[in-house]
């Protein structure tokens, strides 16, 4: 179970990651016209997918946690920390960052504006979650 759990994880990173460069460029190219009905859907898409991902990583998280004998240990080793504290704050702090940026399209405010704060909030959380992956123990691929 903890597996595939882990196979979904990583899957659904990748379609975080296409989505948020989906959602920038179009975003930014977009600019100068008005904040359509596909820039609220490309949002909603890329928000599903981060508390989708978010739940399951809670998860395999509580899992991992449950199955640790010594959690006092936790933050004085490096790779347990990073594991059990920073990975999953910095995460947090993106998705939040998605949810915030997908919810810019219900301000009444400019187009224009729209679009720079979506981008801008959907790129630091893209920034955040390329450098949180732990990507030197994780597979490329689902499954692998």
């Amino acid at each position: 179970m903890l597996k595939g759990l882990l196979d979904l994880h990583n899957l659904l990173r990748w379609l975080i990651l296409i989505l948020l460069l989906v959602n920038i460029i179009k975003n930014y190219a977009d600019l100068k016209k008005p904040f359509a009905k596909a820039h609220k859907k490309l949002g909603l898409w890329l928000m599903i997918c981060a508390h989708i991902t978010l739940l399951v990583g809670l998860g395999i998280l509580a899992v991992d946690l449950s199955a640790l004998a010594d959690k006092s240990g936790i933050m004085s080793n490096e790779a347990l920390r990073f594991k059990f504290v920073e990975h999953p704050v910095a995460m947090i702090i993106a998705i939040v960052l998605i949810t915030i940026g997908k919810g810019v399209a219900k301000k009444d405010i400019s187009d224009l504006k729209k679009h720079r704060k979506a981008a801008t909030l959907f790129l630091i959380a893209l920034i955040l979650i390329l450098i949180m992956i732990p990507w030197s123990t994780s597979s490329l691929v689902p499954g692998m």
